[in-house]
């Protein structure tokens, strides 16, 4: 976990800004053709989490208090638009389907 205080001048800030910017604990793996992504936000509230998914990017922006939790991770190819995510007790989970990009190939007829 790293922590960064945010370079705004306290004067500057809202009372609504994040004060921190952590980096939260996380694991990556993957089994068979789910890519699978734990991470720890305690203290978050679920409508609170922005989470977004590309073929190869993932990025979490999810804020408590003072701190803003920030994860942003590059993906071997998935498909964003099959995610799932549940989020239960501070842990998020999220399972991203790997690209086969034979699923999407045609069929050829041969003459």
């Amino acid at each position: 976990m790293s922590i960064i205080k945010s370079e705004k001048n306290q004067t500057e800030k809202s009372s609504d800004d994040p004060r921190y910017k952590v980096t939260p604990r996380y694991g990556v793996w993957s089994k068979d053709e789910i890519v699978t992504i734990q991470i720890a936000i305690p203290g978050v509230k679920k409508e609170d989490i922005d989470m977004r998914v590309l073929p190869n990017y993932f990025t979490l922006r999810a804020p408590r208090g003072e701190v803003m939790y920030t994860l942003d991770l590059e993906l071997t190819k998935v498909e964003p638009d099959v995610s799932k995510a549940k989020y239960e007790e501070g842990l998020l989970k999220v399972e991203l389907k790997r690209y086969n990009p034979l699923e999407h190939a045609f069929d050829v007829k041969i003459e």
